[in-house]
């Protein structure tokens, strides 16, 4: 695996943080190059656009949800469903951030077509990996088995959580986004 250039961490740092607390349209690579103190330019050598560098946050955030997954696949059901359920709480903040990709949606008539499909990627591997967590534990006997298909209940649980974090960001209530996932737990394991 190739490491980073730690200038270019740090910009995706950066941009990710004004993304997440501000918008994309409060990203600038004037405003990198200064928080990274580097020149205007040079921002250029790391992301040949906004729309390259937008999509890099995307990217990282799917690599990042892989990998969490990844680790925990041999756990039981159960704490995957746990780990799945606090991830948005500990990789983006409750009352902090927005999900990157919740983030672009806010403004979705602005973002372009290239950066809408990443979006729609992290999306949809947020569903399907969740799919596959209600599935097996549905198989195993942990979960509920309910009208609602693993598709749709990953939809419901995915929903629940963007909105906790949403929720939670407005009235600075961590405990918002607590009372989301709990929901969405009883959902899973309930019906």
């Amino acid at each position: 695996m190739q490491t980073m250039n730690p200038t270019k961490i740090a910009l995706l740092d950066l941009a990710e943080d004004i993304l997440q607390t501000k918008s994309f349209a409060n990203v600038s690579f004037q405003t990198l190059a200064k928080g990274v103190g580097i020149k205007k330019g040079s921002v250029y050598y790391h992301f040949e656009s906004k729309e390259e560098l937008g999509e890099a946050i995307l990217d990282r955030a799917m690599a990042l949800l892989k990998q969490s997954l990844k680790d925990i696949e041999s756990e039981p059901i159960a704490k995957q469903l746990h780990v799945y359920t606090n991830w948005f709480a500990k990789h983006i903040g409750a009352a902090e951030k927005l999900c990157p990709g919740a983030s672009f949606a806010a403004s979705w008539d602005a973002v372009t077509p290239s950066t809408r499909k990443k979006v729609e990627q992290l999306y949809e591997l947020h569903k399907m990996s969740l799919s596959k967590i209600i599935q097996r534990g549905r198989n195993e006997g942990a979960f509920a088995v309910t009208d609602k298909s693993p598709e749709s209940l990953s939809t419901l649980v995915f929903a629940l959580l963007q909105g906790g974090l949403l929720a939670s960001r407005v009235s600075q209530d961590k405990e918002e986004f607590a009372q989301c996932k709990a929901l969405a737990l009883q959902l899973v394991k309930t019906g």
